[in-house]
C-alpha cells in the first residue's frame, strides 16, 4: 500500500485496509445497482433514508438546522418520516447548505428525491426519497449487506472479536 506517513502503525494500516475495503464494496454496490450515483449523492440519500427511517444520528452530529444562525443544532431529533432538513444534510456531509443544496437539486432533477417545506417552521426545508430513490437506496443497501455477509462468514468472528469490531463500529460513528 503507498498511503501516508501514519501508515508506519500496523494498526492505522490495518484500518486504512478495512476503509479502503468499504469504499469498493459501496462503489460494486452502487454499480451492481445501476445506480449512477456519485460516492457524494449516495451519502445524501443515505442520510434522507436513515432520516426517513427514524435512524438518529450518532451523538455530535448535527441532527436539524437552527434557521436564524445556519448552524447546526443536536437538540431534537428529526420527526420519523419528515425527511432530513438541507442544513442537516449539509452538516452530515461536512459542507455548507448551498453545496448540499446543489447535490439535493441534481437528485431531485432525478426524480429520486422531492422537497417541501418544514410543517413547523417554513424557513426549513425538508428533503424526503421519492419511490425511485427509496429503491436505488435499498438495492445499494442490500448489494452492499451481501457483501458485508460473506466477508463476516468467511473471517469466523470470536464473540471477543465480534465485541472489538462493535466498540471499532461505534468509535467510527462519531464520523458517520
Amino acid at each position: 500500500m503507498r498511503y501516508t506517513s501514519h501508515m508506519t502503525d500496523p494498526l492505522i494500516g490495518t484500518l486504512e485496509r478495512v476503509v479502503v475495503g468499504s469504499v469498493a464494496i459501496t462503489a460494486r454496490a452502487i454499480g451492481t445497482a445501476d445506480a449512477e450515483l456519485t460516492f457524494m449523492q449516495w451519502r445524501v440519500l443515505l442520510l434522507i433514508g436513515e432520516s426517513e427511517d427514524g435512524v438518529a444520528p450518532t451523538a455530535g452530529t448535527a441532527l436539524d438546522a437552527t434557521p436564524a444562525t445556519g448552524a447546526a443544532a443536536a437538540t431534537a431529533a428529526t420527526p420519523h418520516g419528515a425527511g432530513a432538513t438541507v442544513g442537516s444534510i449539509a452538516a452530515r456531509i461536512g459542507t455548507q447548505p448551498s453545496p448540499a443544496s446543489r447535490v439535493i437539486s441534481r437528485l431531485k432533477r432525478r426524480g429520486l428525491v422531492h422537497t417541501s417545506k418544514d410543517a413547523v417552521d417554513a424557513r426549513l426545508v425538508r428533503v424526503g426519497l421519492t419511490e425511485a430513490g427509496r429503491e436505488i437506496r435499498r438495492r445499494v443497501l442490500e448489494s452492499r449487506g451481501d457483501n458485508l455477509a460473506a466477508i463476516l462468514a468467511s473471517a469466523s468472528l470470536s464473540p471477543v472479536e465480534a465485541g472489538t469490531l462493535t466498540k471499532l463500529a461505534q468509535a467510527f460513528e462519531q464520523y458517520a
